[in-house]
């Protein structure tokens, strides 16, 4: 007993940290919705300054704000399929297929997330301008076939651990490299689709400078029209921020879904990775 009752008041402490830290963490989402739901005309403060849930609706009226959401799933649908199906290929092959190099082009190919995105970005700009592509979605599609270095790190250290007999084992059932992929080591690793699926989803969801530097306006997803279109009273150029905030709450909506109902598939694909990689 007396060592229980040490062990508890031991984890006191930590416990107390944890809800600070949680508390800190917080602060700024209460905040938030605070001044989504004040008064149109009022400096936020810690309290709402009346109720005001029309604010939502507002937020959804007063710009185009589902044609810039549909915007927003195409391009997360694009590089979501794109990228996930081709880091898997790619890292199935550096950790399945014996080729000439093979660990020299991995290493390669992970020395390139030492590079920050922002410092290609200019080039890429110079790139799809001189083959007409800018203001489309062609960019996200040639992103996403050319994949991704963390996801492919993921992918090769998951397939890396799948016994050698299994793969043997479909070979002599005549199965291709590709078949074999698809009908076997797809299914395994699930966990790690998941977690690339939802980092992929979030990545692009909330992406800014990116659809900013290679689109117009028209094209600009959900993320980057909150950000430059400002929520104006009819007349005047008086900003509705109690508005704009109320529209951020509703884009940071379905990513903290797929956070909560897919976290158990993020810990669960980087932990496998990491274990039996």
């Amino acid at each position: 007993m007396l060592t229980t009752a040490k062990r508890q008041r031991g984890s006191i402490p930590l416990y107390t940290a944890l809800v600070i830290c949680s508390a800190i963490f917080i602060f700024p989402m209460y905040l938030a919705i605070v001044n989504a739901l004040s008064a149109w005309n009022t400096t936020p403060g810690l309290l709402p300054n009346g109720f005001h849930p029309e604010n939502f609706k507002y937020a959804t009226t007063l710009i185009d704000f589902w044609h810039f959401g549909k915007n927003s799933v195409i391009i997360c649908g694009i590089s979501l399929c794109t990228s996930t199906l081709t880091s898997g290929l790619v890292g199935y092959a550096f950790a399945r297929i014996a080729a000439p190099g093979r660990n020299f082009l991995f290493m390669v190919v992970l020395s390139t997330m030492m590079v920050p995105g922002i410092v290609t970005q200019i080039p890429a700009y110079i790139l799809f301008h001189n083959y007409g592509l800018l203001d489309t979605f062609w960019p996200w599609l040639f992103w996403g076939i050319g994949g991704n270095a963390f996801y492919i790190f993921l992918y090769r250290q998951f397939f890396s651990s799948v016994p050698k007999e299994l793969e043997e084992a479909a070979r002599i059932d005549g199965c291709s490299i590709l078949r074999t992929y698809w009908n076997i080591f797809l299914p395994m690793s699930l966990p790690v689709v998941a977690t690339v699926a939802i980092m992929t989803f979030q990545g692009s969801w909330g992406d800014f400078i990116t659809p900013f530097m290679f689109l117009k306006t028209e094209h600009y997803p959900l993320a980057t029209a909150l950000g430059t279109i400002s929520y104006t009273a009819n007349g005047t150029k008086l900003v509705l921020q109690s508005v704009a905030t109320a529209a951020a709450i509703l884009l940071m909506i379905p990513v903290l879904l797929t956070f909560f109902l897919g976290q158990r598939y993020i810990v669960e694909g980087i932990v496998t990775t990491g274990v039996k990689g």
